[in-house]
Parts: structure tokens; C-alpha cells; sequence
């Protein structure tokens, strides 16, 4: 898909620069050289579509008028030259008929070349046939020029019967990008395309530090809502409820959010085994807590469980119960401490039920 794009970017371009090279019109200069005191005045003009261009040297003649003035009929031709004298170039107004007839007539007229003025404006038009068997007859190169350089033409010409009049092609240096259509143009395109480069190079990448940075909080985010806090066991602690062993001193416990208490071995193991993370006795899910860190505490029995509004944790009330079914057997005396484990579990289930918070 991105060879895709990059090819139809590069043909736009490519199209883009061969119509601004046809369609940009092609600069002439009109020279008239005065034969009184050798000067010569030039005006700016357009060589037309058709028709041979201007050679190098120019084309160099006598300016007459076109009779009709619109050239879109036949028109006179010029005098017959004698040997050694200039050939003549005639003066056409615009609009009537198309510039590739108004040409064709004068070439048939026998003038060298055609000047073909605009009316009521000055603004260089670009000359273009209209008939393609028109176009393919005419031989004579044409160039366009403004209404006010066309009245100067005709004043100079008539205070001066020896002035000629030549025809060139516009190689006259130019600073400005304005005097090279295609190359202004290759410039500000290239200097498009290198801003949306950058730009896309600079999003590009903006787009790929925000995607990591996301996905990295992401994984740390959810990596510390998967743990728990692990602490070591000191006292008024007693047994893991997977086990049903009881804590020893050192053992490390892993404290849940839920506050329930596990050896760290079997709460990992039932983790793995379990289809969900959660608590072996609540049930509530340990992957949704924000609570991640890990700590490891040595006064993890000597926290306060009876604190005014807050529920007592499991494992001060384990630890309540231990203590009553260890005053309770200590009462029974030896006589009931031989009986069977149908008496002690009795008893036990005596004790659980007066150290149980509901109690009275």
C-alpha cells in the first residue's frame, strides 16, 4: 500500500511538471531599431503554440498593418522586396476569428512572421490553434503582444519610414523565479513535498513514542495490580486456610487486599492452578485492586484489629479462637483431653461458637 502511494505521488508530480512546461508561455522580445540614430526600443511579448519558433537570431523585417485590420479574411500582401532589402512582418488585431487562421492568412500574404495585439488590454495571451490542419499549414513563427505596445509600434514605424522591427526570443537573464514558470514551480512543489515529509516523519514518530509510553504504563499498571503484600509472620497469626498448617515464626505470609493470610507457596500455587486470581475465601478478584507494592514488616501482629469502625481482619479472629480453645481444653482437665476426636471437635465447635463475634 505505501508503494502504492509513493507511485501515484511521484506520477502527479511528474504530470504536474510536464503541463507546467507546456502550459507555461514562451517570453519574445519585439525589438525596433531606429535607423535615424541607431537606438532600438524593445517590448515584452509571447510566442504563440503554433508555427515555427523563434530562431536565435531572430527574424528581422519591415512592420505594415494588416488589411483587414482582424486578419480573418485574406489580406494584402507586402510590396515585392528588391535584392538585399528586409521582408516584412505584418501587425494583426486580436478577436473575430481564431489566431491559427489569422497566421495562416498572413503567411499566405507572404510575411515572414505575424505580431498579433491584444485590445483594450495589455496582459499577454497564450496564442493556441484550433484547427490541427490549420496548425500543421502554418510555417511562420507569430508572437502576441499588448494593446499600448502595439501603438507604440505604430508610432515609431511612422515617424521613422527606415525602422525594422526584430523579432526575438526572450534569453535575456532574470533574477526573478517569475521568468521561469517551471522552475518556480519545481521549487515550491519541492518545498511542499519536503514540509509534508516532515511533518509526517514528526507525527510518525510522535505517534510511535505515545503508542510505547501507553503500553509500557499499561503493563507496569497491571503487573502491580497483580501482586500482594507479602509480610513475615511474628505472632497472634494462625493457620493458612489452604494448607491447614499453622504459622511458624518466619514464615512469609502474602496479605491479600481482602486482608486474608496465606503462605506465599500456597496462595502462588492456588494462583496457577485457578482459572481467576482470586481469594480462596471471599472469592473477590485480586487483579482488580490498585494496591501493588511489596513490602516486608516485622509488626504485622501488632496491629491494632479492634480500631472503631473497621471490621476486625480474619486472622485476629483466628487468633481470638485459638486463644478460648486453648483456655477451654486447659479446662476440661486430662480426663477430657484423652477423649476422642469426636470430644474434641466438640469442644473445639463450643469454642468457635463463644469466641465468634456474634456471640453474646
Amino acid at each position: 500500500m505505501g508503494r502504492l502511494r509513493r507511485a501515484l505521488a511521484r506520477g502527479a508530480v511528474q504530470v504536474s511538471l510536464i503541463l507546467c512546461a507546456l502550459l507555461a508561455p514562451s517570453r519574445a522580445v519585439v525589438r525596433v531599431v531606429l535607423a535615424g540614430n541607431g537606438s532600438a526600443v524593445d517590448f515584452a511579448g509571447s510566442q504563440a503554440l503554433f508555427g515555427a519558433p523563434l530562431a536565435p537570431q531572430g527574424v528581422r523585417g519591415y512592420l505594415m498593418e494588416a488589411k483587414p485590420a482582424n486578419a480573418c479574411h485574406p489580406i494584402e500582401g507586402p510590396p515585392r522586396p528588391g535584392n538585399g532589402s528586409l521582408g516584412a512582418i505584418v501587425l494583426i488585431r486580436r478577436y473575430d476569428c481564431t489566431f491559427d487562421l489569422k497566421v495562416l492568412h498572413a503567411q499566405r500574404a507572404g510575411f515572414e512572421a505575424a505580431i498579433v495585439h491584444n485590445v483594450h488590454s495589455d496582459e499577454l495571451v497564450l496564442m493556441a490553434h484550433v484547427y490541427e490542419d490549420v496548425r500543421h499549414r502554418i510555417t511562420i513563427p507569430s508572437v502576441f503582444v499588448g494593446e499600448a505596445a502595439s501603438q507604440d509600434l505604430r508610432v515609431l514605424v511612422r515617424c521613422d519610414k527606415l525602422a525594422h522591427v526584430l523579432l526575438l526570443p526572450d534569453y535575456l537573464p532574470c533574477p526573478e523565479p517569475d521568468c521561469h514558470p517551471l522552475l518556480a514551480a519545481s521549487w515550491v512543489l519541492g518545498r511542499a513535498l519536503a514540509l509534508l515529509a516532515s511533518a509526517a516523519f514528526v507525527l510518525q514518530r510522535l505517534w510511535r513514542w505515545l503508542w510505547a509510553r501507553w503500553h509500557a504504563e499499561r503493563a507496569v499498571k497491571t503487573q502491580a495490580c497483580q501482586k500482594a503484600q507479602v509480610r513475615r509472620f511474628t505472632r497472634h497469626s494462625d493457620l493458612c486456610a489452604i494448607c491447614l498448617d499453622e504459622y511458624e515464626e518466619g514464615d512469609r505470609l502474602k496479605i491479600l487486599p481482602c486482608a486474608h493470610a496465606y503462605h506465599c507457596k500456597c496462595i502462588d500455587l492456588w494462583f496457577s492452578r485457578g482459572a481467576r486470581r482470586a481469594c480462596p475465601v471471599c472469592k473477590q478478584s485480586v487483579a482488580g485492586t490498585e494496591d501493588g507494592s511489596d513490602s516486608t514488616a516485622d509488626s504485622f501482629g501488632d496491629e491494632d484489629p479492634s480500631l472503631p469502625g473497621r471490621r476486625p481482619p480474619v486472622w485476629a479472629i483466628q487468633a481470638r479462637l485459638r486463644s478460648r480453645r486453648l483456655e477451654l481444653l486447659a479446662r476440661a482437665g486430662p480426663a477430657r483431653h484423652h477423649r476422642g476426636a469426636t470430644s474434641l471437635g466438640t469442644v473445639e465447635a463450643e469454642a468457635s461458637s463463644e469466641g465468634s463475634p456474634g456471640a453474646p
